[in-house]
């Protein structure tokens, strides 16, 4: 290799190694935002809602009252009562709520509502509830203002949330888009990369095609631009998996050949809560260093506007006009949400093939998929599904070259199925490299594939192993094990539970 050939080789090496800790660093910043951002963001809601509820439980009462002034039936009683017994409580969660929000500014208002609240207790529901009523109509005259009072009291307190649910939002898309400045300086310094590589490798063949005995030089050159590939490919790994006691997790990415490394095929876990999780799978069309930086792409556009929106549909739809004013490749992607507590899936696709959905005591099963693929269409629309499950339920997402390994598709599909039902009647630490074994035992392997798996842990369980997986090879080509986080569900576990 001629001098000035290498040293322009070592000072791409030199700004992609300088390049990528900024893009992995954007991606964990991006991540660790999303959960304190939702975890917010839900706690502001609750606290909304316990405004809501104190004003509702307080006109209950009222309505109870005077329903029994004017008719004495006590049966109008019995929703007074329930709301007094309520309404305490609720008071107390929601000035907790707000302590723990540091919201002090609404602690006064509230104060002032629960003195009125009390007043109109002692010195209107109490009289008008007594056997005979001294001056009903002036009492509850009086009773209005204290209504009135307490109604402006909680609304001062709901116009407090209103603000500092605006101020999150703001403090939000403002580190947003300063995360987004780091991953796009990240990206273009990637593809400044790529393409000083690009141009320097073209002079390199010509000047190396001039003359036979110049072999060596070529085949020294063909090394470099495999190391610089493997360089970027490791920075665009898939980040390791959520540890979580209710939602469990298992991944496998297994590139065709050694040539096609650089891929567009990737998957996301992020954990929102303890119990609820964003689940991305995508693939970018093409190889390459182009492709792989389009995927990086794709990546960190879905889980930014996770933050913004939670509906899949919306948020797929969010991510197409981000993709289409950045003129990327396209990209075909499913993007849901995980929620242990209530044991459902939402989910939206985006011209990819459909998840398949395993149930404790049911065969695996395709869900509902369509849309169109990302950076197509500007208008494009994307629905999305939920899907209402059980304890022990299971999720598989995958890129097509998992059922697309032969011209029927069809039949690929139900490969699959059959590979996920050979899979969990299996005892394996890892079930998504477990259906890849079973898909491709015999096959030859024609295009990337990554296969990710979502579970809620069976009832009465809890899981946090950590799991060591890694990508499976065909035959020939050089293995990629690594180790990456996340929590297996016993089969027996699953077994139980049906």
């Amino acid at each position: 290799m001629d001098r000035r050939l290498s040293r322009s080789l070592v000072g791409i090496a030199l700004i992609v190694a300088l390049v990528v800790p900024i893009v992995v660093a954007g991606g964990f910043l991006v991540r660790s935002f999303v959960g304190r951002a939702f975890s917010t963001e839900e706690r502001v809601r609750e606290t909304r809602l316990l405004a809501s509820q104190a004003v509702k439980l307080q006109l209950d009462q009222e309505t109870g009252v005077r329903g029994f002034a004017a008719t004495r039936d006590p049966v109008f009683l019995e929703p007074y009562q329930q709301a007094r017994d309520a309404l305490a409580p609720v008071l107390a969660d929601l000035r907790r709520s707000l302590v723990e929000l540091g919201m002090t500014e609404a602690l006064p208002a509230l104060a002032d509502g629960v003195r009125a609240s009390d007043a109109w207790t002692r010195r209107v529901a109490l009289p008008l509830t007594a056997p005979h009523p001294a001056a009903p109509l002036v009492i509850q005259r009086y009773g209005k203002g204290l209504m009135d009072r307490y109604r402006n009291d909680l609304q001062t307190v709901e116009d407090a949330i209103g603000r500092r649910e605006a101020a999150i939002d703001a403090q939000a898309q403002s580190a947003i888009d300063r995360i987004n400045i780091i991953v796009i300086v990240g990206v273009l310094g990637v593809a400044g990369a790529a393409a000083l590589f690009a141009a320097e490798l073209v002079r390199s063949n010509a000047r190396l095609e001039q003359s036979e005995g110049e072999s060596a030089r070529l085949q020294a050159a063909y090394e470099t631009e495999r190391r610089v590939a493997e360089t970027l490919q490791d920075a665009f790994l898939q980040r390791p998996l959520p540890v979580l006691p209710a939602v469990s997790f298992s991944a496998t990415y297994v590139p065709a050949t050694e040539e096609a490394k650089v891929g567009g095929d990737w998957y996301d876990g992020v954990e929102l809560s303890r119990e609820r999780v964003l689940c991305v799978i995508g693939d970018v069309a093409g190889h390459g260093l182009e492709a792989a930086v389009s995927m990086n792409r794709a990546r960190q556009a879905l889980v930014t506007a996770a933050v913004q929106d939670p509906d899949p549909g919306n948020l797929l739809a969010r991510v197409n006009r981000e993709l289409i004013r950045q003129d990327a490749r396209m990209v075909t992607a499913v993007c849901g949400f995980a929620d242990a507590r209530r044991y459902e899936f939402v989910y939206a696709t985006a011209g990819h093939p459909p998840p398949v959905l395993i149930e404790p005591g049911r065969p695996p099963r395709l869900l509902e998929f369509g849309g169109l693929p990302l950076a197509v269409s500007e208008t494009a629309a994307y629905r999305t599904s939920t899907i209402q499950t059980v304890p022990g339920a299971m999720l598989v997402l995958y890129t097509d070259g998992a059922v697309e390994h032969s011209r029927d598709v069809i039949a690929g599909e139900q490969t699959l199925l059959d590979a996920v039902s050979r899979a969990l009647d299996n005892e394996t630490p890892n079930i998504a490299a477990a259906i890849h074994g079973h898909i491709f035992d015999g096959r030859v392997v024609g295009d990337d594939v990554a296969i990710l798996t979502v579970a809620f842990a069976p009832e009465g369980t809890t899981s946090g192993a950590r799991v060591a997986s890694g990508a499976i090879v065909a035959a020939g080509a050089r293995s990629n094990d690594g180790t990456m986080t996340g929590t297996v569900v016993s089969i027996n576990d699953l077994r139980r539970a049906s």
